[in-house]
């Protein structure tokens, strides 16, 4: 189980990643049934290799690193991308999801890769709290990947019937009304997770010792957060007061509140596994 390495599935992500792409080119049946299939591969090893760590650890993956962390989320979207092409996109022909969700798994794994994959401490501590804190994190994470991804979905095929602009063969979107539905579901649901992993972390730099609290308000990744969740929270409630007429507005300001989000988290991660900067972060 823990021969399984993070390049089976990456590559594995990859070459789906290819043959969605060779689609707009010359588009097959086949193609994006073989990328389904690698895909679910991918998964597979994906699985393996979190479930490797997890007993390497004695630990659930969610508490053993950012490293794995990362993974799970990434997980969590492949997992929602296949149910996806093989419920909605196959009954309604919408089968361009891998082109958008793909490359965000490949950013994830990527991001993981270059992150200290050692357990951390604090969470073998306090497990109950500190799973329910890299849990709701974890789904509200990967609710905003997918939201910023129907977003894009959403913008992208507003200006092409602004445009009047036909699709190329092998390319699909689903109808706006579709994507705002999905969009709104999206924040509803990320952001009340984010909300618990937020207050968690908090609860625990509390109730914490001095120098074994996963959370910090020093830590520069938290305040990116904060900053990032204040936005969020007012996008949340205007759309909860709102409930109908989600179009091009709610897309862009989804597009840019989770973007950021995307690029706090992910970018801060990165910058701070690379140069060395202190993060508690869990």
């Amino acid at each position: 189980m823990q021969q399984t390495h993070l390049i089976c599935f990456l590559a594995s992500y990859f070459l789906a990643f290819v043959l969605e792409l060779s689609r707009l080119w010359r588009a097959k049946p086949w193609q994006h049934i073989a990328a389904v299939l690698v895909t679910a591969a991918g998964l597979v090893a994906h699985t393996w290799y979190l479930l490797g760590r997890s007993f390497q650890s004695q630990l659930p993956p969610l508490l053993s690193s950012s490293h794995d962390w990362l993974l799970v989320s990434g997980w969590l979207v492949v997992a929602i991308y296949l149910v996806y092409s093989l419920k909605v996109g196959k009954r309604e022909g919408y089968n361009s999801f891998g082109l958008f969700v793909l490359p965000v798994v490949l950013l994830l794994v990527v991001a993981a890769a270059l992150l200290d994959d050692a357990p951390s401490k604090a969470a073998q501590a306090e497990r109950f709290w500190t799973m329910l804190h890299a849990g709701s994190l974890s789904i509200g994470i990967t609710g905003v990947f997918i939201g910023f991804l129907i977003s894009l979905m959403y913008l992208l095929q507003h200006r092409r019937l602004k445009m009047k602009m036909n699709l190329r063969p092998g390319f699909s979107l689903p109808p706006l009304a579709t994507l705002a539905r999905f969009n709104y579901w999206a924040v509803m649901v990320s952001f009340p997770m984010l909300t618990i992993g937020l207050i968690t972390g908090v609860g625990m730099a509390i109730s914490s010792p001095t120098g074994k609290a996963i959370f910090s308000w020093k830590d520069p990744i938290v305040i990116g957060f904060c900053v990032v969740w204040v936005a969020m929270f007012i996008l949340f409630l205007w759309l909860a007061r709102k409930k109908t007429g989600h179009g091009r507005q709610v897309a862009m300001l989804t597009a840019w509140a989770f973007g950021f989000l995307i690029v706090t988290l992910l970018g801060l991660q990165v910058l701070v596994s690379l140069i060395g900067i202190q993060s508690h972060n869990g």
